[in-house]
């Protein structure tokens, strides 16, 4: 795997909310030998937040532009970013038109199509791949596992590396590692209600604990998950859901490259696992 290079697009939250996802992320591709180069002045995709399609295509192209002149396909680990990129990366392929008008709009937006998108998922299994990874495997997961893949990863539905509705690749990587996957399908693809937070939070929370209280009925010792507006939702508001139900939940929310990377024999520091903010010991402490 030493020839496998991406330009990384690490997404807002890197910093801030989703330091351990960065953390593991990077930890663990390099103990894969697969090399990351963080995109030079990176832009924010839009989020969820840009409504207005045209200025997430512009936003976009200027990141595919980069990647482009460095002659490498992007790779995020966010689901959201993943959605944007790969969406614009669709209708610029298709549209000439919108790329003239982007491209007058900012000559350095020139783009020309050569560029594809990978979410981390997608890349860990389809381009390194499963048999590449066990071979990597250093220690057993003993944990029982959610694994909550959320609703902008399969998103668009007609680039999607995995089935939309019924997501199957982490459950491979959790299976690999030695986990055991919990009966958590009909939970798995469903919104978490982070991009309601903001505007209607009580019915947010609500699709949070639905989500939360289904792994745990169905056995899970954790979740795994591989956006960063998920894993706020999860982890850093499950707190506060647990006040405004009146309820204990207490499951630890991972991304996928921590636990991933606990079975490739990585130190939980350097996994970023001592950032959740529900505690991860317990699941520290079951990789033997």
């Amino acid at each position: 795997m030493s020839n496998l290079k991406y330009a990384y697009f690490p997404g807002c939250p890197s910093e801030s909310t989703a330091i351990d996802q960065d953390m593991s992320v990077k930890a663990v591709f390099e103990r894969l030998g697969v090399e990351l180069e963080e995109m030079e002045d990176w832009n924010c995709c839009g989020a969820s937040e840009v409504e207005d399609p045209e200025i997430v295509y512009a936003l976009n192209a200027r990141n595919l532009a980069i990647a482009e002149k460095k002659g490498l396909n992007i790779m995020t680990p966010c689901s959201i970013c993943y959605y944007n990129l790969q969406r614009s990366n669709k209708v610029l392929r298709e549209n000439e038109e919108l790329r003239k008008k982007i491209h007058s709009i900012d000559s350095s937006l020139t783009y020309n199509g050569g560029v594809e998108v990978k979410h981390v998922v997608d890349a860990l299994v389809n381009d390194i791949g499963i048999e590449e990874i066990s071979s990597k495997v250093q220690k057993k997961v003993n944990v029982k596992v959610a694994p909550y893949y959320g609703c902008y990863m399969g998103r668009p539905p007609l680039t999607a590396f995995d089935d939309p509705d019924a997501p199957i690749l982490m459950d491979r990587l959790i299976e690999v590692i030695g986990g055991e996957v919990v009966p958590f399908d009909y939970r798995k693809a469903k919104c978490c209600g982070g991009p309601l937070m903001m505007t209607v939070p009580d019915i947010a929370f609500k699709m949070a604990r639905d989500i939360l209280e289904g792994a745990k009925n169905a056995g899970a010792d954790c979740i795994v998950l591989a956006c960063p507006l998920c894993g706020m939702m999860l982890d850093a508001k499950q707190e506060d859901i647990e006040e405004a139900f009146g309820i204990k939940i207490g499951l630890p929310v991972l991304y996928i490259t921590q636990l991933l990377g606990l079975a490739l024999g990585i130190s939980p520091d350097k996994l970023g696992l001592n950032k959740n903010v529900v505690d991860t010991k317990a699941i520290v402490g079951r990789v033997v």
